[in-house]
């Protein structure tokens, strides 16, 4: 992922609006993740920082984050030495992945003075200090001893910027450009990234596509954005504020909207599986385990249709009963078709107790259907569930997965180690949206799928949902349906379902009164009747561009 020191370059210029705005709020919802929203020109803008190993960045956000209700640690710092500081400038270090907030406030005395916010967007390295104006530390996210700079992270230390004994290129002219690559035998990727600092991967392999070198990578340095999401040379995505030759997958009018929708779902992902000690793996595992104890019952089910030759061969050996001699088998006359046939026998026991012992195997395998037949039809309905949280798992946010592991607590198919307070009177989130002045509410789990369906929706409300597949419940709270509101329920039914890739997916939809449990199973199966069908291709940029209520 191609967050280098040219790219954050450019992005700082974004920053540009944050300038002589006051800092507001400090949250957090990770240890290194932070939130400043700062107030300027009237307008309030929030900062994302994350120091994540996997997914370092900064950028300006418009997303709804979660926010921790217990801080702690660095964040409580981060309130108490500058919440009310206004940001005086904005500087990059060189072309490195550094970027420091120059702050002005008033300490406890009320004495005026100057701070440093250094955020070092770099990888696994990644971390956020905090110093004076003389660029004494006085703490950071992360402690370090001396290390491969030869700098020692901790307070009261002097900060020192890494040195990386490379070039910056962008203080350079075309003129100085020329040169240095014809000093240092610049002739691939790979000698690129050596010399100049702030280079990644894959402005390097672009450049070097041309025949015109310098040219390009001259031009690549000082070029007007264009944030894309880019198909790199291993045909992977990937992103640059400009696709730099290489194939489009979507622009973006900003490098923070760009970063934003490339991180969202990867960076829910992985709190996720953070915090709910991976729920994906838990889910798929269970999947494997029913789909395959299912093969398995199958098969037992399938060995009883020999059953009546286990009964037929003890009923023709009582024919023999005075076969003296204990042999492998013994060859008799099959009464039932006319023809001789071949019955396979202990050694250790007589005709008789070998007969005794055919009728106990069709006894047992007689028996034995039922059983696997309740067994089979409980494993089908378990995989059902579970591809259904499969499916939710997909589309939830970090709550949402926090309440499908919370069910499964409570239905003891997982044990919390850790016992946290029972939420008392827990207000029921549902995604809902307003089309043509008509509220469409959307279930995104069990628990909320439940409270809309048998709860919050009127009898004759109506409700969508997608056709022999797991998917979230639609209520579109209205006694009369329009063709848009029809398409545009169906569209969310189809999308937050197992078919959201697919093409053409069948939603039926009736209302709320044609709803019934089905006895004896969870309450988020129903069984429904008077229903109509709609096939739909679900539309992500239709949703998107839904009026969230």
């Amino acid at each position: 992922m191609s967050f280098d020191g040219i790219f954050l370059n450019k992005l700082k210029d974004e920053f540009e609006v944050l300038k002589s705005g006051r800092i507001n709020k400090i949250s957090s919802n990770l240890e290194t993740e932070y939130i400043l929203t700062i107030r300027s020109n009237y307008q309030n803008h929030n900062l994302l920082i994350s120091l994540s190993s996997n997914y370092a960045r900064i950028h300006l956000t418009d997303e709804k984050l979660e926010h921790n209700l217990n801080p702690k640690g660095f964040l409580l710092f981060l309130r108490k030495h500058i919440l009310g500081y206004f940001i005086e400038d904005i500087i990059t270090h060189n072309a490195d992945r550094i970027i420091i907030f120059k702050l002005t406030g008033y300490n406890e005395l009320e004495d005026k003075n100057s701070k440093y916010l250094i955020c070092e967007i770099m990888g696994r390295y990644s971390n956020l200090i905090l110093t004076d104006e003389n660029y004494r530390i006085i703490d950071a996210l992360k402690h370090d001893g001396v290390g491969e700079y030869n700098r020692t992270i901790m307070p009261n230390a002097t900060y020192v910027f890494p040195d990386t004994n490379k070039i910056n290129p962008l203080d350079k002219s075309y003129e100085e450009l020329c040169i240095i690559f014809k000093e240092n035998n610049i002739f691939s990727p790979k000698d690129l990234l050596n010399v100049f600092e702030g280079v990644s991967y894959t402005i390097a392999v672009s450049v070097f596509s041309y025949e015109k070198v310098v040219d390009k990578f001259y031009e690549y340095l000082h070029i007007k954005p264009n944030p894309s999401i880019i198909l790199d040379n291993n045909h992977k995505n990937d992103f640059y504020y400009h696709n730099l030759n290489y194939e489009i997958i979507k622009s973006y009018d900003s490098i923070s909207r760009l970063l934003d929708e490339y991180y969202y779902e990867l960076d829910l992902k992985a709190k996720i599986k953070l915090k709910t000690n991976d729920l994906h793996t838990f889910i798929d595992r269970e999947i494997k385990k029913y789909i395959k104890k299912i093969d398995k019952l199958n098969h037992d089910l399938a060995e009883t249709s020999n059953l009546d030759s286990y009964r037929i061969n003890g009923e023709l050996l009582l024919s023999y009963p005075n076969l003296k001699e204990k042999t492998k088998g013994v060859e008799v006359y099959n009464y039932y078709d006319g023809k001789n046939i071949y019955i396979s026998l202990d050694e250790k026991y007589s005709v008789i107790e070998n007969s005794n012992k055919y009728f106990k195997k069709y006894q047992k395998l007689k028996n034995s259907i039922k059983y696997i037949n309740e067994q089979i039809d409980i494993s089908k309905q378990e995989l059902e569930y579970f591809k259904l949280l499969q499916t939710q798992l997909t589309y939830a946010t970090l709550e949402e997965a926090l309440d499908i592991q919370d069910e499964l607590v409570k239905n003891k198919y997982l044990f919390n180690k850790k016992e946290t307070p029972k939420k008392k009177n827990k207000t029921i989130s549902l995604t809902e949206y307003i089309v043509d002045d008509v509220l469409i509410s959307v279930g995104k789990n069990n628990i909320q799928n439940e409270y809309l369906t048998h709860k919050y929706a009127k009898h004759n409300d109506y409700w969508f949902h997608v056709k022999d597949y797991p998917g979230s419940h639609v209520v579109v709270h209205s006694e009369e349906l329009t063709e848009n509101l029809i398409r545009t329920a169906a569209n969310l039914a189809a999308y937050f379902s197992s078919e959201g890739e697919s093409s053409s997916v069948a939603v039926d939809y009736t209302q709320i009164k044609n709803i019934k449990k089905i006895p004896g199973r969870r309450n988020c199966f129903v069984t429904y009747t008077k229903n109509l069908t709609i096939y739909i291709d679900p539309n992500k940029e239709l949703i998107d561009s839904l009026k969230r209520k």
